[in-house]
């Protein structure tokens, strides 16, 4: 791994750069947790991707290769994710501004492929440059249960097409196709 030794720091570069050097299925989360953590990105090129909706939180497509995705995800107080899965897929999550509510989820009864019955299992505050992390197949929630905005860097790893969906009123499991904003 290429790092700068004064800053510890990745520019996006390099942070693209190590990215392609791991496939995808060898890559491990401790691997994504520290090069999320030493990614610094450009103050510039990231506002220009932070915008708010009313409607959901807001995702904006950052920047995809072959191997991860980076988002920008931008919160109002009360918003909130599904309970999900990545299918497959490893993710970090940094804390840009605000505060972070990150949930994990346990399978305490499964009936079928689509039928799984999930319950918390652990729940985390985070605030500025803290991490989220989720492996593979961990199911999860993410929210702003602040009063304030908050603001949320996402990498997955391979890049994130599709996740499902844990209704945890009738054990539904749903396959959800994703798609991603690169309007401004």
């Amino acid at each position: 791994m290429t790092i700068n030794l004064l800053t510890n720091r990745l520019t996006l570069d390099n942070f693209i750069l190590e990215m392609m050097r791991i496939p995808p299925p060898d890559l491990q989360i401790e691997q994504l947790a520290a090069l999320v953590s030493q990614l610094d990105l450009n103050d510039i090129l990231l506002r220009q991707h932070i915008s708010f909706s009313d409607r959901t939180y807001a995702r904006k497509l950052l920047c995809r290769t072959s191997r991860f995705d980076m988002l920008v995800l931008c919160w109002h107080p009360g918003q909130f994710t599904t309970i999900h899965d990545h299918a497959g897929a490893i993710n970090v999550t940094r804390v840009r501004s605000g505060i972070l509510t990150a949930r994990i989820f346990e399978v305490y009864e499964e009936k079928s492929a689509n039928e799984k019955w999930v319950r918390l299992q652990s729940e985390e505050e985070l605030d500025r440059g803290k991490l989220a992390i989720v492996d593979r197949h961990q199911i999860h929630q993410l929210a702003n249960t602040s009063d304030e905005k908050l603001v949320t860097l996402h990498v997955y790893a391979p890049p994130l097409k599709n996740i499902n969906v844990y209704c945890p009123n009738s054990g539904q499991v749903d396959e959800v196709n994703l798609t991603y904003s690169l309007e401004q």
